[in-house]
């Protein structure tokens, strides 16, 4: 079993009842964190999550509430309660076929930009913070497209990034790719706390977000097999990476980003 890290504080985690958010919940448990605090929309899913954790053993608050209000991050620090923030694994954000183009930049980009902003000065010394791209993200992009979203670091900059996104296909990449960006501006500021900022960008996993988008893809179950490992990853595996992450086994890793996505990458020769 990895073991948490050895900074005081809270876990934080976002996206908190979504298949790789509830999975992190449990394993960051596992490992030992006891003070936890899980975000997402819903309450009552919230309560069925921490009930057999907090019957665990663990401290469990929750907060419900929207990571795209632009009010979301403050609040999340008003429930930390003081505390500093040992691990924060945010796995908040929406699909290629989760909304427009300006709806997908703004929660999966916009919203990080803001949460780090917001808990950066609340980490933990030896914390980290794990942010969930995506292997898409790794796809080429029209070199003005990538430049721009290297250069976007205010929420204005990331909204003009909707005009050159025809639709969803391409504002997911764009905005996982900000996601990556994000993790390597930042990594100086959080290393002066003593903390690490990484990124995860999962292939295909298993789901509620990515069985809607299957639903919507004639071409994933052919990706997925020709992958060097012929299959969909679990949501536990990308769980078992963040913490890891978080632990004192990955204490040199920061500023970049962890791709698990079995291959999926490599067979299309990028």
């Amino acid at each position: 079993m990895t073991q948490r890290n050895s900074a005081e504080g809270v876990a934080l985690v976002t996206g908190a009842t979504g298949g790789m958010g509830a999975a992190s919940a449990r394993a960051l448990a596992a490992a030992g964190y006891r003070d936890l605090l899980l975000c997402d929309m819903d309450a009552a899913r919230l309560e069925a999550l921490a009930g057999p954790l907090r019957a665990g053993g663990a401290e469990v608050d929750v907060l419900a509430g929207n990571v795209a209000d632009p009010a979301w991050p403050e609040q999340a620090v008003q429930a930390l309660r003081g505390r500093k923030i040992a691990a924060l694994v945010h796995t908040a954000g929406i699909g290629p076929n989760g909304g427009s183009a300006a709806q997908i930049l703004d929660i999966n980009l916009s919203a990080t930009i803001r949460l780090i902003a917001a808990i950066r000065d609340h980490m933990a010394h030896g914390s980290a913070a794990v942010l969930i791209a995506s292997n898409s993200a790794y796809f080429p992009l029209p070199a003005e497209t990538a430049e721009a979203t290297a250069r976007a670091t205010a929420v204005d900059e990331v909204m003009a990034l909707a005009a050159m996104c025809p639709d969803g296909t391409v504002a997911y990449p764009v905005s996982k790719l900000g996601v990556m960006k994000l993790v390597k501006r930042e990594a100086a500021a959080f290393g002066r706390n003593g903390a690490r900022i990484v990124s995860i960008s999962p292939g295909a996993t298993d789901t509620a977000m990515v069985a809607s988008e299957r639903a919507h893809s004639a071409n994933l179950d052919d990706m997925l097999a020709a992958q060097p490992i012929p299959r969909i990853a679990q949501p536990e595996e990308m769980a078992s990476v963040a913490v890891f992450l978080c632990s004192p086994g990955a204490s040199f890793i920061t500023a970049t980003d962890i791709l698990v996505d079995g291959g999926m990458i490599n067979s299309f020769g990028l």
